[in-house]
């Protein structure tokens, strides 16, 4: 395992935190006692529901960083673990609340959890937990994480 982690590479310490310090952000310290390894050429996501954040990594690097919003802690919490895109949908309308979803990525085998496009009129929320367990983005964060993240790819929320 020691040659692997020394060929992808610990995230957080060898890339994350130096490039979490140069720009002021502390956001992904749920991660800090874990070694994620990211092979090359491999897409992932980090969601960190402390700071509402979300970072795409393509084989160790930073390639997007987003505000998101998560589910609301007390009522609709989005849940931690290590999940996989196991589909993606352009626009399916929600069987619960009857809302568009745009850019869909279904991360549950029930289809209750994704990543998704925030509606319009709540994108200035990002940075807050107020989805019902959904991560959603922005506009062009969600358009780029759906074709950018392949099914299959990784997604570690914590």
């Amino acid at each position: 395992m020691q040659n692997k982690q020394l060929q992808g590479g610990c995230i957080l310490n060898c890339f994350l935190m130096p490039f979490l310090l140069l720009r002021g952000i502390f956001a992904l310290l749920p991660f800090r006692e874990e070694c994620i390894i990211n092979e090359p050429g491999e897409r992932l996501a980090l969601i960190s529901k402390e700071q509402q954040v979300i970072v795409f990594l393509d084989g160790g690097r930073e390639a997007n960083l987003a505000l998101i919003s998560t589910g609301r802690p007390s009522r609709f919490p989005t849940p931690s673990g290590d999940f996989e895109v196991l589909y993606k949908r352009w626009s399916p309308v929600s069987s619960t609340y009857r809302v568009s979803m745009p850019f869909w990525q279904c991360l549950e085998e029930t289809g209750t959890i994704g990543l998704h496009q925030a509606s319009p009129s709540t994108e200035y929320q990002l940075g807050e937990p107020l989805s019902h367990g959904c991560i959603r983005m922005g506009y062009f964060t969600a358009r780029w994480a759906y074709y950018w993240l392949p099914v299959g790819a990784r997604v570690i929320i914590r």
